[in-house]
């Protein structure tokens, strides 16, 4: 077409190099249900190998400039698209969750100066840092690119490649005559990798795909171990090799990898391999990609001279992190350079050591695919890294150190051949961090157990890193958030290293949770929903945490507190084990009480009562003297959700004895009630700051003493909470859908008063109320939450009709309500926001 060489024209003249712009490109669409490939007369990229993480422009002849045809070129990966009408052509920024949208119409004739009118933000470079580091870096996102539109991509391409993976495997499997997902053997993996390789060496039509004999699998197998450097496949089972030649016809005939990232087949690789019976197998570790690339890129390796950059991951495992380095790092080089002058780069400045041999080959084989079309050149260290402070050592080689330790302590055995190690800590990610601290690195990222953002035995590090950095990061990652671990566990970013000479000034925290119900969305995008951050003064305490609602305990740090007017202690204890102290009957020497946290509902409890060990003789502490037979509160210790209501609280009459499973709570003289109580632990406020307050396994004492109360409690509230705990004592424990709509809006009433005692403004109110979203609650009814958008608990500001008739889709605001001005609401929601904390 002689229209594309104006365009061919246009983009050399941005600076896209000849070698990064093809004619005819095609690429498989992986955005449609059933992937076709689709061509583009013209595509520039800012980098090679082209993948759709690099496609920057396109042209396209849709005979018409129709959104739903442009449309069909999302997969390709490029924010814009031109397309070709006649004599017009129309520019298209591509999006993620929409249609195209229309940027610019303009005749062909004056196609260069629309270029040069958008030269500034059409570069390959600043295209190029839009799509690899706008989402982390404000100041280099451009308003036409998508920052959604490579996860979508990303996300369906590694659901493919995982299934076209599992098939390989599989395949393989059943002709050998294995059992149904046995990948105990070896020659599993090295094969898999080699497949892959000439997958994608094929579809990019590399030279050296001419090598084999495309039918015959030995020929591939041979030409892509010498290509690599390869050693000998293992040996396996009779059969294997019938079933990887059935896996590369499936996969050669297959999804089109030209337009795919290397790193993305890399990534996929690993994550496929290592299972939890992998793990258990070969003794590897995985991380997920995406909280390897969260790592990496909140590095902001871009900060640095790229020259400098010395980047090393011990405890490599199968290599994700370092595959996540390796594409951040690359992406930093010149545009202008060949793929073999960035691997020599590369090579000389991205190392990692691991002592488990599968996981070295595994990390290796994922390098060497993510550096594609490179020959092998990558060397991981096999070497125990607790012998001989050999991490010490090694950790002073480079100056980014990127990590995901063992988690456990040191056994016996090992602290005696470990001597150097156990100095540091007697935990291996304390003695890891404190010898990698030691080295004094521009720039760390470390995977950490869940107690390092407030446990206790991890306060001396977190005041050597905020003396050492003036930039920190802290995640908080739910529970599975790892395939092959159930470990709870967070993230560390620490960067901007202090002048040591200089007193340090202040301190930018960076803070974020990803909840259990964020979890999949986050291990999809690796998009953190909630960030909170602050620039403080500096401490020196080690305190890098950002609570969730800051704001709102911000506002309420002048208020009184629980402590001030109940009495919180924790339930008996015993010296051995519990279960040894609990009985279903009476026996001498043992009280009725409860024993579990489980049994616990707001303002009521589940189950009989039991019968505790209460003789002296067995019990831990003196908590037995307390006085369990007067009216208390009884609330839960260990957590009945993980999730944001954590916490229930129920009045006890009957004198039941708490196990240490659970806190009793005593009025002192003149305080409130106990059902104001029992109502304000149960409230959202008191829940949020609970649960807020506490680690994700159990709740501090300290967190319940420390609950903000209000001026005054609500008249009223006593004969609510009366009427619930009636209301709720159901016999059979089942309520008619009358029944259960009745505690509803007692349990609405009742919270309603309670915030209305605190008198937030509506800014704080709404942000208590969003933070239980989606959340179940531990009430002895299933319960409904508060329609999405109300400003407050309805039930007190209008009436419990008008809330019910909210839950169920009625229009009563509009009906009750007349709608403001447009200016009046958009004044009135600017004062409302700028509402500053009393």
């Amino acid at each position: 077409m002689e229209q594309l060489i104006p365009f061919r024209k246009a983009f050399e003249s941005l600076g896209f190099a000849p070698g990064v712009i093809f004619d005819d490109y095609v690429f498989s669409d992986v955005l449609d249900v059933d992937p076709r490939d689709r061509t583009v007369h013209l595509a520039a990229f800012t980098q090679t190998p082209p993948s759709y993480r690099n496609a920057a422009m396109a042209v396209i002849d849709v005979g018409s400039s129709e959104v739903d045809a442009v449309a069909d070129y999302r997969a390709l990966g490029a924010p814009l698209i031109f397309s070709i009408a006649g004599d017009e052509v129309t520019a298209w920024q591509m999006r993620s969750a929409a249609p195209p949208r229309m940027i610019v119409r303009a005749p062909l004739s004056e196609l260069a100066a629309l270029f040069d009118q958008n030269r500034d933000t059409w570069t390959p470079l600043a295209i190029h840092r839009a799509k690899s580091i706008g989402h982390v870096a404000p100041e280099y996102q451009l308003d036409f690119v998508d920052a959604g539109l490579m996860p979508a991509i990303e996300g369906q391409i590694h659901g493919k490649l995982d299934r076209a993976i599992e098939s390989v495997l599989n395949d393989a499997v059943t002709a050998a005559g294995l059992a149904p997902g046995d990948r105990s053997h070896r020659a599993l993996f090295q094969a898999t990798f080699r497949l892959l390789a000439a997958k994608i060496l094929s579809d990019r039509g590399h030279e050296i795909s001419q090598r084999w004999n495309p039918d015959e699998i030995a020929s591939v197998l041979e030409v892509i171990s010498a290509y690599y450097k390869l050693p000998s496949l293992a040996e396996g089972p009779p059969g294997l090799m019938v079933g990887f030649e059935q896996a590369w016809r499936r996969l050669r005939d297959g999804l089109s990898f030209r337009n795919i990232s290397a790193d993305d087949l890399a990534f996929v690789y690993e994550q496929t391999l290592v299972t939890p019976e992998t793990r258990k197998h070969f003794g590897t570790h995985s991380t997920p990609r995406q909280v390897a690339e969260h790592v990496v890129a909140s590095l902001q390796l871009w900060k640095h001279d790229v020259e400098d950059l010395r980047v090393y991951e011990p405890f490599t495992g199968a290599g994700v992190l370092l595959v996540a380095a390796l594409r951040h790092v690359r992406d930093l080089l010149p545009v202008h350079w060949s793929d073999k002058a960035k691997h020599q780069f590369l090579v000389q400045r991205l190392a990692g050591d691991e002592i488990d041999a599968f996981a070295v080959e595994v990390a290796t084989l994922s390098l060497i695919l993510a550096d594609y079309p490179n020959a092998n050149g990558w060397k991981i260290g096999q070497a125990d890294l607790f012998a001989d402070d050999y991490l010490a050592a090694r950790s002073k080689t480079s100056n980014v150190i990127i990590c995901n330790p063992p988690f456990e302590s040191f056994t016996a055995e090992e602290r005696v051949r470990y001597p150097e190690a156990l100095k540091r800590s007697a935990a291996k990610p304390i003695a890891v961090l404190n010898a990698v601290l030691d080295a004094k690195p521009l720039a760390i990222g470390f995977v950490l157990p869940e107690p390092f953002i407030r446990g206790k035995q991890y306060a001396a590090q977190r005041r050597r890193i905020e003396q050492m950095y003036a930039e920190i990061e802290l995640v908080s990652l739910p529970d599975r958030t790892f395939n092959a671990s159930v470990i709870r566990s967070s993230l560390l970013i620490a960067r901007a290293p202090r002048d040591p000479a200089a007193e340090p000034a202040s301190t930018s925290i960076r803070c974020a949770v990803v909840s259990e119900r964020e979890r999949d969305a986050f291990l999809s995008t690796g998009q953190l929903n909630v960030v909170r951050e602050q620039t403080r003064p500096f401490a020196g305490t080690g305190d890098l945490w950002i609570e969730e609602l800051a704001d709102v305990w911000s506002y309420l740090q002048s208020a009184g507190t629980l402590g001030e007017i109940a009495a919180v202690h924790r339930g008996i204890e015993w010296r051995s084990d519990q279960a040894a102290a609990v009985r279903s009957n009476a026996q001498p020497g043992f009280v009725p009480g409860i024993h579990a946290s489980g049994a616990m509902r707001m303002f009521a409890t589940t189950g009989a009562s039991v019968w505790l060990d209460a003789r002296p003789e067995r019990l831990l502490y003196k908590a037995i003297d307390l006085p369990w037979s007067e009216p208390k509160i009884l609330a839960n210790a260990a957590r009945v959700s993980r999730g944001p209501w954590a916490l229930a609280a129920a009045i006890d009459r009957t004198g039941n004895v708490a196990s240490q499973q659970l806190f009793g709570i005593w009025r002192k003289p003149g305080a409130p009630s106990l059902q104001a109580l029992a109502a304000l632990l149960n409230s959202p406020l008191g829940a949020a700051f609970i649960s807020s307050h506490s680690p994700p396994d159990r709740i501090r004492v300290s967190a319940v003493r420390a609950v903000p109360i209000p001026h005054s409690f609500p008249v009223g509230l006593d004969d609510l909470v009366d009427r619930y705990c009636k209301a709720a004592q159901s016999p059979s424990g089942l309520f008619t859908s009358g029944s259960e709509a009745g505690l509803q809006s007692l349990l609405d009433e009742i919270d309603g008063l309670v915030m209305q005692a605190f008198d937030l403004p509506p800014k704080l109110e709404r942000a208590v109320l969003a933070y239980f979203h989606g959340a179940q609650r531990p009430t002895i009814q299933p319960w409904q939450s508060w329609p999405a958008g109300t400003l407050a608990l309805v039930s007190t500001r209008s009436s419990k009709a008008q809330l019910s008739a909210s839950r169920a889709g009625g229009n009563w605001i509009s009906d009750t309500f007349r709608p403001l001005p447009k200016e009046e609401a958009i004044l009135l929601r600017e004062a409302l926001d700028d509402v500053e904390p009393r």
